[in-house]
């Protein structure tokens, strides 16, 4: 194994294990925080729920106003240093939340978890830069391979604890591993060093921001609409499921219907990492993946048995493994190589402004209309994402492949005219071996 690739796959571990722990510590909260909120003794129905939204949304809105901060100084400093960062914030913000008395220093553990941490921000940035250029779909998938292995085992871990009262001595382990995880990525995480930074980037991406990227209002606008109906489908699915399925047992449902989807999220990120590496079209597969998802959530509304449900929850997750991905490899390709980072956060901070947006608006929503019509509204974001998406795509298949992705073809058909001038057969001229010689 040479030593680029030995170090590319040091770099992935290392970038999953920070990932994965990230996530988990951040999702373990999630399904449980009611819960939580109660046990550090908060009552009444509608101050319970009001502090358990805010706890929820704030890591996301921090993240929102922070990632393109920390993505430019990234491009500047280094990006593997903003994983340590990450990391290294994401300790803190564990011990803040584990120690938490009451709901003022959850929340501000949790802004602080958003503001300082983004682990999994600066691993995507650092996977679509570090990432040789044949691989980096591949490296994308893996990376957000991660974060939905973190969405399956969090909140399992954490609804396993909270009755047993061990959920803050989980939270310190967290935030042990995430401070040992960032001496480990400053010790091992490692930049290639190649010309690449100083390719300016194709068109007009070399002379502006996330704006002169191709598309980038459509795919802004698709960014926010997709993660705006995903993730605020989570608290409409639960009120959908608890009315199709006895009381006491709709709990046990929607934690089966949740673990379906993240497991084919993780397993559907690496198929869409490989797909991207080959058919170098970020904006189709971004445009398909919206589509899928808007389908497969609008059905969700229909009056469909366990089986049904399930099928479209899987169809769900392993569609959502293919948004986040495609949307960065889009902006990797076309980003100046000295910016990408920056450019990377701001994409994802389209995703968070939809994340966050999502379930907020949700509550009121389902206040207003009956749960299958909440559904299908959320399934019409994935429409407008879709929409947007469409006449990117078809531009980017018009464009045809840039500069970027062509390299590697030039390079292979260079090898190939070379090829024969590699094999030379000396042949003698006059039957004398001792006379002048010609190659072919």
């Amino acid at each position: 194994m040479s030593t680029a690739e030995h170090r590319h796959r040091r770099n992935i571990a290392l970038l999953w294990a920070g990932q994965f722990t990230n996530t988990a510590g951040l999702m373990m909260l999630v399904p449980i925080m009611p819960f939580y909120i109660e046990g550090m003794g908060v009552t009444g129905t509608a101050q319970v729920q009001t502090w358990a939204g805010v706890a929820i949304a704030a890591p996301a809105l921090a993240l929102t106003a922070a990632t393109p901060l920390w993505g430019r100084l990234g491009d500047r400093i280094g990006r593997h240093w903003m994983v340590v960062r990450a990391l290294a914030g994401l300790a803190l913000s564990m011990v803040v939340m584990a120690l938490a008395a009451n709901p003022v220093v959850l929340v501000a553990g949790r802004l602080l978890q958003g503001s300082l941490g983004g682990v999994v921000e600066a691993a995507q940035a650092f996977a679509g830069s570090a990432a040789p250029g044949g691989k980096r779909g591949a490296a994308l998938g893996k990376s957000f391979s991660a974060t939905a292995a973190g969405s399956l085992i969090g909140p399992l871990a954490g609804g396993f604890l909270v009755g047993a009262g061990g959920l803050s001595g989980l939270m310190l382990a967290v935030g042990a591993i995430a401070g040992l995880l960032a001496v480990a990525c400053a010790a091992g995480l490692r930049e290639p060093r190649s010309a690449e930074p100083a390719v300016r980037g194709t068109g007009h991406a070399s002379r502006g921001g996330f704006r002169r990227l191709p598309g980038a209002l459509p795919l802004a606008v698709a960014a926010v609409a997709a993660y705006f109906g995903v993730y605020g489908l989570i608290p409409v699915f639960a009120e959908h499921v608890q009315r199709s399925y006895p009381a006491d047992g709709a709990g046990m449902w929607v934690g089966v219907f949740q673990s379906l989807t993240w497991g084919a999220t993780l397993l559907g990120s690496f198929w869409w990492g490989r797909h991207n590496d080959l058919a170098q079209r970020p904006v189709r597969a971004l445009t398909i993946a919206s589509g899928v998802c808007a389908v497969s959530i609008a059905a969700q509304a229909l009056p469909l048995g366990a089986v049904g449900l399930a099928l479209l929850r899987l169809v769900q997750g392993a569609a959502f493994a293919g948004l986040a991905q495609s949307l960065f490899f889009h902006v990797s390709r076309h980003a100046p190589a000295d910016r990408r980072s920056g450019l990377i956060g701001t994409a994802n901070s389209f995703l968070l402004a939809g994340q966050s947006a999502g379930p907020l608006l949700a509550g009121p929503m389902a206040a207003v209309f009956p749960p299958a019509l909440s559904i299908v509204l959320m399934g019409s974001a994935g429409a407008l994402a879709f929409a947007c998406c469409l006449p990117v795509a078809r531009a980017e298949r018009a464009r045809g492949t840039d500069a970027a992705s062509t390299l590697p073809v030039k390079r292979r058909m260079s090898d190939e005219l070379d090829l024969p001038a590699e094999r030379t057969i000396p042949i003698a001229v006059g039957g004398n071996s001792g006379g002048s010689r010609l190659e072919r």
